[in-house]
């Protein structure tokens, strides 16, 4: 994006889009963006997702223009389980994502649904994000409305991408009655992403707590921390969530209730430690049965774990998406350790991180060290300041690892898992 003027849009039916697609119908509007259903010249159908860069404080707008390629570039998932992207552009200063269209019904169609099978759609739910989670992505908005149904019974997750990165970046609207209705896709939301004005990592498991939200309603047509409708109820909700006090109850009676309340259990939990740090984590708790993982189609989603010379950091989320760290070719000959920070000339890191957008990295951030008896890598946290009075120095924010913290105790890496340092997502790979 390279227009610097920005200009409220509200599209209705039959109104042109970029002079290249009309409105069929206005799908959803949220703070950050709009989705509608869309035609080309040639009467085919797309889904049509534009980015509110009007609701994005003036000051800040630089800040998504510049991180909007890349995220872009991210976002181009080819799975089985997830809508793709088939172009994208910019209208009024505002860009646009144009995804390809399923006949389809959302999940809110099929609550308490006898003819759905729960099962295979948790499942297929769950597939659709680990081929996201293992891209370096979140889902951040994972609602009913955000699940389709396609017309031969399959799963299709969608709306994933917030371009920009962050919806913190948009500007808050206070609401000061408590009259007033509350944003739906709230109840949805994991409690450590509107806990802290500036969530400086946002982590796989906070989409486990979304599944664990559409789960229940799944289940149960309700919402399992009660109603959510008025600003006096969002209070409750949360104070719900924080005592996780859900209703249990209700699950009596269901089918395979003991397998649902475990599973529950692990997804509810309002601290990221005690909640389900991955999907494969939730799976293992289903049983075995004729529902498997249909793959993906030609994406980049399966990273390589056969290590043949060593390992490598790939950047999947970031300022230099695509770029490769070889561990062992940055190794100097004569040291096992290699220093990570944010790019900053007046520190020394082996691998220095480029952060544009945000401030989240800190300068002496996290190592990585070789065990040539083992021939293992780890990770620790922070990192030796020679010239410091405390020594070992942590970072900032944290690191993780799959949604786990990390301390300077030092944590095992392999091929396939990913780690977060502040808006950076990197997946370890084998090559």
């Amino acid at each position: 994006m390279r227009n610097n003027t920005v200009q409220r849009c509200d599209f209705r039916m039959h109104d042109m889009i970029d002079g290249k697609f009309r409105v069929e119908r206005v799908l959803s509007s949220t703070q950050t963006d709009q989705k509608f259903k869309v035609n080309d010249t040639a009467g085919k159908e797309y889904i049509l997702k534009l980015l509110k860069l009007w609701e994005v404080e003036p000051r800040l707008r630089q800040s998504v223009i510049q991180s909007t390629d890349s995220e872009i570039k991210s976002c181009q998932i080819k799975s089985n389980y997830l809508t793709n992207i088939i172009h994208t552009g910019v209208v009024s200063g505002n860009p646009y994502l144009l995804m390809e269209y399923c006949k389809s019904t959302d999940l809110s169609r099929h609550f308490k649904d006898s003819k759905l099978n729960v099962i295979k759609t948790a499942k297929e739910i769950l597939f659709g994000l680990r081929d996201l989670h293992q891209s370096g992505k979140v889902h951040c908005q994972l609602t009913p409305e955000n699940i389709l149904i396609s017309d031969n019974g399959h799963v299709i997750l969608t709306n994933y991408v917030i371009l920009g990165g962050r919806g913190n970046l948009f500007s808050k609207k206070k609401t000061s009655t408590l009259s007033r209705f509350v944003d739906k896709s709230l109840a949805y939301q994991a409690p450590e992403l509107y806990r802290m004005e500036r969530c400086s990592t946002v982590l796989p498991s906070a989409d486990i707590f979304s599944f664990g939200v559409v789960l229940f309603q799944l289940l149960t047509g309700e919402l399992p921390f009660g109603r959510l409708v008025t600003e006096a109820d969002s209070i409750q909700y949360q104070s719900r969530i924080n005592n996780k006090d859900w209703n249990r109850n209700i699950l009596q009676g269901i089918s395979q209730n003991d397998m649902w309340l475990d599973v529950l259990e692990s997804c509810l939990s309002p601290d990221i430690a005690g909640r389900a740090k991955s999907v494969d984590e939730i799976l293992g708790k289903f049983p075995e049965d004729e529902f498997h993982y249909n793959g993906v189609i030609g994406s980049n989603v399966e990273a390589p774990r056969t290590i043949l010379n060593g390992v490598m950091l790939h950047i999947m989320q970031g300022d230099e998406f695509g770029k490769y760290y070889r561990l062992p070719e940055i190794m100097q000959s004569t040291k096992r350790i290699i220093t990570v920070g944010r790019e900053d000339n007046s520190v020394f890191n082996m691998i220095q991180l480029v952060e544009k957008t945000s401030t989240y990295i800190s300068r002496h951030h996290c190592t990585f060290e070789y065990d040539d008896e083992q021939d293992k890598w780890y990770i620790r946290d922070g990192q030796w300041e020679r010239n410091s009075k405390k020594g070992w120095s942590h970072s900032l924010n944290g690191t993780f690892v799959n949604s786990e913290k990390i301390s300077e105790e030092g944590h095992e890496i392999t091929p396939g898992d990913i780690v977060s340092i502040g808006d950076i997502k990197l997946r370890v790979e084998a090559y």
